[in-house]
């Protein structure tokens, strides 16, 4: 008989209720065609379909749970038949929820992600893998290699994400990416174009981490003409790369070609020396050049930046996108994290105290009251320069309540 196996992933509603962020994602998508956000996460998260792809159906009964209230969540887990097991993807926002969960059901538990297995030592119930290649271990007959499996998320609208390769050579000192740039097979990447057909969808994210880099890159183009005669509604893709890569001759133009309708740049910090410190692979000239290439042929730029560096002046920063906002529809905006299991320890911050390893956290113990308030301002600049008419100032709207 299969083995019940449940993929449990907490909505924003629960994490965060009152999240300034999305509040701004919904009005400035909104004005960017293609672009999703689901009511319960920025978008499909990409380890349960990576998981599900590796469990034989033969063998696995597979659901998934988006988990908005946590005693509801732990009646599930009481309410399950004995034997189901239960998958967590643990980051620092999660971890109260999960440890809260771990000591009030006795089923199977199996987590992954920037969690200490340490934290749950006492828990016998609890197992924690280091890595897919650890599955089976858990999971006997679990494959090794498959496609993602999205069945779990039909017909949800979305952005799904699609790589033809892992990893980085660029070694940006604050950065958890691997430095090896793997490939995706040649003969999978197809075979993971067909894998995104439950989904509805019009622009897919391209996860490579510096687009351009891989020397398979020119595969978009096939990887857009399947998903078109699949799906009329596709209406291109979204890629992430350093400036400089952008910059380098006919790569946008050939870019364009091939579908790309927006491109992320990461540029943390609009600053010069504090570039160099971060150790990134362009300066602002890049930058400059970049955005002023992408405007010329009509596409949309989505800076990705890093808030919350100690001692960072972020003046600058939103200087440069107020200037070019008519170009920018949008900012993602994260704050410096140290997360367990990847501290490069090459900006000798600390890892495991307060909220250290939380992305969307300012309660980090590196910054003085000055550099938190300083960082919320460039926040709020940079959000009204690029989604006028947004505000701010508004109250939220409700406190997550956490498991003491």
């Amino acid at each position: 008989m299969p083995v019940n196996v449940t993929f449990v992933q907490f909505s924003d509603q629960l994490l965060t209720p009152h999240d300034l962020m999305r509040r701004y994602y919904r009005e400035a998508y909104a004005t960017m065609p293609g672009y999703v956000l689901p009511p319960h996460f920025m978008e499909i998260p990409y380890w349960i379909p990576v998981i599900a792809g590796l469990l034989p159906d033969e063998a696995y009964r597979k659901s998934v749970y988006i988990a908005t209230d946590q005693e509801e969540l732990v009646a599930l887990g009481r309410d399950s038949p004995p034997g189901t097991a239960f998958l967590f993807s643990v980051m620092d926002t999660s971890l109260a929820y999960v440890r809260d969960f771990a000591d009030r059901v006795d089923r199977p538990i199996v987590l992954g992600g920037y969690t200490d297995p340490l934290d749950f030592a006492h828990h016998p119930h609890v197992s924690y893998l280091a890595g897919l290649p650890h599955l089976p271990s858990v999971f006997p007959g679990a494959r090794t290699s498959a496609t993602q499996d999205y069945r779990l998320f039909t017909g949800m609208r979305c952005i799904p994400r699609f790589s033809l390769s892992s990893g980085c050579s660029f070694r940006c000192a604050f950065c958890t990416v691997p430095t090896t740039v793997t490939l995706t097979p040649e003969d999978r990447v197809l075979r993971d174009a067909d894998a995104l057909d439950p989904l509805s969808f019009e622009l897919v994210f391209v996860d490579d981490k510096s687009f351009g880099e891989a020397r398979n890159w020119r595969s978009l183009g096939d990887v857009g003409k399947r998903l078109a005669a699949d799906h009329p509604d596709f209406a291109g893709f979204i890629v992430q790369t350093p400036p400089s890569l952008a910059c380098r001759d006919g790569y946008l133009e050939e870019w364009r070609e091939m579908g790309v309708r927006y491109i992320e740049f990461g540029l943390e910090i609009c600053d010069d020396r504090w570039l160099k410190h971060l150790r990134k692979p362009f300066r602002m000239r890049h930058a400059d050049r970049a955005l002023e290439l992408a405007a010329g042929l009509g596409i949309p730029v989505v800076p990705n930046l890093i808030l919350g560096i100690p001692g960072a002046d972020y003046t600058g920063t939103v200087e440069w996108i107020t200037r070019n906002a008519a170009h920018i529809p949008a900012v993602n905006v994260s704050w410096l994290a140290v997360q367990h299991g990847n501290e490069r320890g090459d900006l000798g911050l600390p890892a495991r105290d307060r909220g250290n390893g939380d992305q969307q956290s300012d309660d980090k113990t590196w910054l003085s009251e000055r550099d938190r308030e300083h960082s919320w301002q460039a926040v709020h600049a940079v959000y009204e320069a690029t989604v006028p008419g947004f505000r701010t100032d508004s109250p939220p709207t409700g406190t997550p309540v956490v498991p003491a």
